[in-house]
């Protein structure tokens, strides 16, 4: 019985947010491949304004972002590197802090290039999972915390069980 009441506590709890999330949430259309297989070209994601009001944005989230050097020009890609690290590609190998990092997201060999970035408090790094096709952090440099807009989001077709 408790359980039952528990789980009744938790659904009316849940609506509220999942529909705050929705009002505070836009729908954006994916164009191009770079951040192929995570997004697909044409494929629609939900991008949540709220993700970062509760939280700052964490490595590996797929961001939408204003392009540092583009006005009002949009790009999604994964953030690898936060604020304070000191970023170095070697060989097209991502290091922080002198440590190789395991990126599990890279689709396709990156391009044989060296970078180094030391990112002040509001700054990220951020790369395409497909390296070989994204214009990133590796051209532009870092993304400031003011560009970022929200996380994407996404939604799995339900399945029926």
């Amino acid at each position: 019985m408790f359980a039952s009441v528990k789980t009744k506590l938790q659904a009316i709890v849940e609506v509220p947010g999942r529909f705050l999330d929705r009002l505070t949430s836009k729908w954006v259309l994916i164009v191009g491949h770079s951040m192929h297989p995570a997004l697909r070209d044409r494929q629609r994601v939900r991008v949540s304004r709220r993700a970062f009001k509760r939280s700052e944005p964490a490595r590996w989230d797929i961001v939408l972002f204003e392009h540092p050097e583009r006005e009002r020009f949009w790009e999604t890609k994964r953030i690898v590197a936060l604020p304070g690290e000191h970023v170095r590609l070697i060989a097209g190998r991502l290091q922080i802090g002198g440590v190789e990092i395991d990126d599990p997201f890279i689709y396709s060999s990156q391009p044989q290039m060296d970078r180094t970035w030391v990112l002040r408090e509001d700054e990220y790094i951020v790369m395409g999972d497909n390296r070989g096709r994204s214009t990133d952090s590796r051209t532009f440099g870092p993304v400031p915390r003011r560009n970022i807009l929200g996380k994407v989001i996404i939604e799995r077709p339900q399945t029926n069980a």
